[in-house]
Formats: C-alpha cells, sequence, structure tokens
C-alpha cells in the first residue's frame, strides 16, 4: 500500500506566512538600494534652482572749455583820406564816412564773432601784439583805433557753430552784459570784455552763447603812408575750476 503525503490547514497557513515574510523583506531591501542610489545621483530635492547675474553702466561728462572766434580777419585795406575831408572814420559793423575813405575797404559787416563752445560758463578777455594803439595803428593828428562789444542777439551775425542766439550773451551768475558796449581805445594789455578773473557769465546755452567784437579806426588827413600796420588780437577763455 503506498503512502500519502497531506497537508493539514496548519501546515499551509505556515507555509503562506513563510512566503509572505520573505516577500516583504525582498521588496524593503529593493526599495532602500533605489533611494540609495537615487540619493547618490542627484542628491537631495531642496526646490527649483537659482542663480543671480549683475550689470553696470557708467559715465563722466569731462568739462570741456572752448571758445570759437567765428570770424578771424577786419581788413581795413589801403586807401587815403579824400581831400575835401580831415578825417576817415571805419567800423567794422558796416559805419563808414561817406565821400572821406578814399579806396579803404567799404565793405566791413563783420567784426570777431566769440562763442562759447564747450560745456562751462567762461570769462574773456582780450590782448594785443604789435600796433595796440592809435598812434602805431594809423597815426597822424587825432588818430583813433578802439574796440566794443555787442551781443550776436543784437548784432545778428552770421557764422556761429551753433544755433544763432536769440538771447543776450554774458548775462550768468548774477552779471547784466558784457563789461563795454561802446568804443574804448585798444590796447597791448587788453581788457575783460565778459566777466573778469573770478566771475564767469559766459554761458554754454546754444542760444546765448555768443557775442560780436567790432573795431573802428579814426584815420587824419595827415596820417603817414608806408607799410600795413596790423594787430593781433588773442582772446582768452578761462573757465572756474
Amino acid at each position: 500500500m503506498k503512502n500519502k503525503f497531506t497537508l493539514s490547514n496548519r501546515n499551509i497557513f505556515q507555509i503562506l506566512l513563510l512566503t509572505l515574510i520573505i516577500t516583504l523583506i525582498g521588496t524593503t531591501v529593493n526599495v532602500n538600494k533605489l533611494f540609495h542610489i537615487a540619493g547618490n545621483s542627484m542628491g537631495s530635492l531642496t526646490g527649483a534652482a537659482s542663480t543671480n547675474a549683475i550689470g553696470s553702466s557708467t559715465i563722466t561728462v569731462s568739462q570741456s572749455t572752448s571758445i570759437t572766434d567765428d570770424f578771424t580777419v577786419i581788413q581795413f585795406g589801403s586807401g587815403f583820406v579824400n581831400a575835401s575831408c580831415t578825417v576817415c572814420n571805419m567800423d567794422s559793423d558796416g559805419v563808414i564816412t561817406q565821400g572821406c575813405c578814399g579806396t579803404f575797404n567799404r565793405t566791413n559787416n563783420r567784426g570777431f564773432l566769440l562763442e562759447n563752445t564747450g560745456n562751462v560758463n567762461l570769462s574773456v578777455n582780450y590782448t594785443c601784439l604789435s600796433s595796440c594803439n592809435s598812434t602805431t595803428f594809423v597815426g597822424g593828428t587825432s588818430p583813433a583805433f578802439q574796440i566794443k562789444t555787442t551781443n550776436n542777439s543784437v548784432a545778428s551775425q552770421s557764422g556761429e557753430v551753433g544755433a544763432a542766439d536769440t538771447a543776450g550773451a554774458c548775462f550768468g551768475q548774477g552779471v547784466s552784459g558784457l563789461n563795454f558796449t561802446s568804443y574804448k581805445d585798444v590796447s597791448a594789455a587788453g581788457d575783460w570784455l565778459c566777466g573778469n578773473s573770478t566771475t564767469y557769465p559766459f554761458e554754454s546755452t546754444d542760444t546765448k552763447d555768443a557775442f560780436v567784437v567790432d573795431l573802428n579806426v579814426s584815420v587824419p588827413a595827415d596820417a603817414p603812408t608806408g607799410s600795413q600796420k596790423s594787430a593781433l588780437f588773442t582772446f582768452n577763455a578761462l573757465a572756474t575750476g
């Protein structure tokens, strides 16, 4: 008679319990390995990545002290006083004694045109070299060699580097205009035309940055003849700082 192998209910329960325990142990080991691998490759998850960048921009505006003479030569020419006259008066702003000035230049109508072409306020003076007074420039009895200033908003002389002036120059820092606007004698030492060594009223604003320097000569009938006389004017611009 053959032996038969039979399992009781208790045996079956024990086998199922052992199988479940083995399965749980294997699952736990695999999950731990998975998190270990992920941790080594990615690190801990703490949120989105962040970064920043910085940019900068700089600028420095430099002081520019500049004066321009937009008309540089005043020519009275060569001539004589007509026999019917005792003197010939000529002015670079176009005034001339009619009928008395022989062959002198009759077309003068432009003076030295000084313009502040920088970006700071200025003061302006002049000095002169060579024949810088009425005796050496003209000669004779009661000659004259004179200088005056006029705002270009009044003179309306063409040639400014910027736009034509519409207001008077030399009115900055409480100064009420050019230092002299009627003729006075030229001298080698010169004079202040606008402002002085401590006041700088000549502004760089385009609408009020220019004035005209005119010359006047009076040639008497007994003025000596001879070679051409010349006077060289230098216009000096000063700025604070």
